[in-house]
């Protein structure tokens, strides 16, 4: 749980990123929507892979845990790109796709 101050009206129950900087904790805003949801895509491929049972579980957990440590190098790229990235681009840069 965060506090912010009321003069910023950011209603209660907001999503928030953390994101730790050279100058201290950056909070982004994060949507409630499935743009950055991966997780059938990273079922399928697991799938496709030949992975089953316990071990596509343990895959699964694993790729899923992979996924903030790409979106935070993504988002260091980004700050020096001005081009803007599709969800085929994330996918894509994070692993998702060929």
């Amino acid at each position: 749980m965060v506090t912010v101050p009321k003069s910023f009206h950011v209603p209660a129950g907001v999503t928030l990123r953390p994101k730790l900087t050279d100058k201290g904790i950056f909070y982004e805003f994060v949507n409630d929507d499935t743009f950055f949801d991966f997780d059938e895509n990273i079922l399928k491929d697991l799938v496709s892979e030949g992975f089953e049972g316990e071990s596509l579980i343990q895959q699964f957990k694993k790729r899923k845990k992979e996924i903030p440590v790409a979106m935070d190098k993504m988002i260091s790229e980004a700050e020096t790109d001005t081009k803007p990235m599709t969800q085929k681009k994330i996918e894509k840069k994070i692993g998702l796709r060929n």
